[in-house]
């Protein structure tokens, strides 16, 4: 028996079946949107930030400082008190705290923290939704759709690669600023030393041109009686002339010190330092800097910075190599064709390895190592010669300034002598003048070899990474 169904029932039959067919596409479009709603909720919002318009310059010496917010030992424990004057410690503290390059410089220990939580984030899934509607007219027909859920596989084979590499990264860093807050604390230190040595050489040139110019009026007086030759007159006007010479390009180098200080402790260029007076460096002892020179690669923060640094690189070339095997992505798919039969599947994307295999990446990744295993080598090297080097300059500048510290008081003496017979006219002026000078110039000789000698101590300290700490910092909690 044959069965007919009324033209009507398959208009209804029809109409029913679009309607599902709509319902089911605004169902997934639903469920589309609220995932999308879902990913957005969680998203950051952008909000600008202007740059600063005037200087963030402390206007006066801070009375205290946290100690906490130090990294080196040897500053951390000593006590900051300025109402007596800032000592060179105390110098070092305040730059560390309040230079503004280590500032800046602290920001990105941001950036590598950022970088680390990032490389830890798992890939996202993909997720895509297709349709499509039949242009022909017939029975049967329907929307088609089609909606897949995909993950990349390949992203978690080199995850904690990436891991390491970013976790070394934030290590050298830290590392880095370490370094950074090591030599500006030592720059400060040699900066204070030089302002102690310019303001008291500068006082030896004030006292001189003081001298010269009490003679050359006296003399002048006694030209015009008639009581002296005009050659005398000339040689006291001469030294004079030289002195005022001296005392301004002292004054200036001085004004270079003073703001070239206070920018490096983060202070206002009309900020006064009160400076206590400089110590004698402690003599050098050999046994301890031996010791030290054997074990800078486990102190020495920028070393240290350069290990963590290499093996961020081994992570990076372990990486490459991991990457070259095929790129796997896998996913699950739901779909309906036009004639109305769903289906469900499940697909995987490889790539293939035929042309790159990623051996571009992996030679760069391995030059890259190689490159800094070379840099590493080079640093260690030179530190060990211009240790050598500043030892040995060191003992030359101390002999020199034994030299002229014996010599000064038999110069001092004879000079005496001379300025009494000069008095009497037992020497010329010309004779005086030079014994005069020479006493200037080794007096302020003598100043500036023992700025020498802290220089030189302070560059050791800087390249032993001295004080040695009584517990060392093992190579692999370094790197950690």
């Amino acid at each position: 028996m044959i069965s007919s169904v009324h033209p009507d029932t398959d208009i209804k039959l029809g109409s029913l079946r679009a309607d599902a067919s709509r319902r089911h596409v605004s169902g997934c479009m639903l469920a589309l949107a609220l995932a999308a709603a879902l990913g957005l909720g969680a998203c950051a919002t952008y909000t600008p930030r202007s740059l600063p318009q005037q200087p963030d310059l402390a206007a006066h010496v801070p009375l205290r400082i946290d100690s906490g917010a130090l990294s080196l030992p040897a500053l951390r424990r000593h006590i900051f008190n300025p109402a007596d004057g800032l000592d060179m410690t105390e110098v070092a503290m305040l730059a560390v705290v309040n230079n503004p390059d280590l500032k800046a410089q602290r920001r990105q220990d941001g950036v590598a923290r950022a970088q680390l939580f990032a490389a830890r984030l798992l890939p996202d899934p993909q997720l895509s939704l297709s349709t499509d509607h039949p242009t022909d007219s017939g029975p049967g027909l329907t929307n088609a759709y089609g909606l897949g859920l995909n993950f990349d596989i390949a992203a978690l084979v080199t995850r904690d690669a990436r891991v390491d590499a970013a976790s070394a990264g934030k290590r050298q860093v830290d590392l880095d600023l370490l370094w950074q807050e090591w030599q500006v604390a030592q720059r400060a230190r040699i900066l204070y030393v030089q302002s102690q040595t310019q303001g008291a050489e500068l006082e030896l040139l004030r006292k001189a041109r003081r001298l010269y110019a009490d003679r050359y009026a006296r003399s002048s007086r006694a030209l015009h009686q008639g009581d002296l030759t005009l050659d005398i007159t000339g040689t006291d006007l001469t030294a004079l002339l030289d002195a005022q010479t001296r005392v301004s390009q002292m004054e200036r180098q001085l004004n270079q010190t003073h703001h070239d200080l206070n920018v490096l402790l983060g202070l206002a260029p009309d900020v006064t330092l009160i400076l206590s007076p400089m110590s004698e460096p402690a003599p050098p002892d050999a046994a301890r800097e031996a010791m030290a020179l054997k074990t800078i690669q486990h102190r020495r923060p920028d070393l240290l910075a350069l290990q963590v640094g290499y093996l961020s690189q081994e992570a990076g070339v372990r990486r490459a190599i991991l990457a070259q095997f095929p790129a796997l992505s896998v996913g699950l798919t739901r779909a309906r064709d036009t004639a109305g039969l769903h289906t469900a599947g499940f697909g995987v994307t490889l790539n293939l390895p035929v042309f790159s295999a990623n051996r571009g990446e992996i030679a760069v990744q391995r030059a890259t190592r190689d490159h800094l295993w070379q840099e590493y080598q080079a640093r260690l090297d030179r530190s060990t010669v211009q240790i050598d080097m500043l030892q040995k300059q060191s003992a030359l500048i101390v002999q020199r300034l034994k030299e002229i510290e014996t010599s000064l008081p038999d110069l001092e003496f004879m000079v005496r002598r001379a300025g009494r017979a000069y008095d009497v006219r037992d020497i010329d002026a010309l004779t005086y003048l030079n014994m005069q000078v020479t006493l200037m110039n080794k007096r302020i000789e003598a100043a500036d070899l023992r700025q020498a000698r802290w220089d030189t101590r302070i560059a050791l300290d800087t390249l032993l990474a001295w004080p040695v700490p009584e517990n060392p910092i093992p190579a692999e909690d370094a790197k950690r």
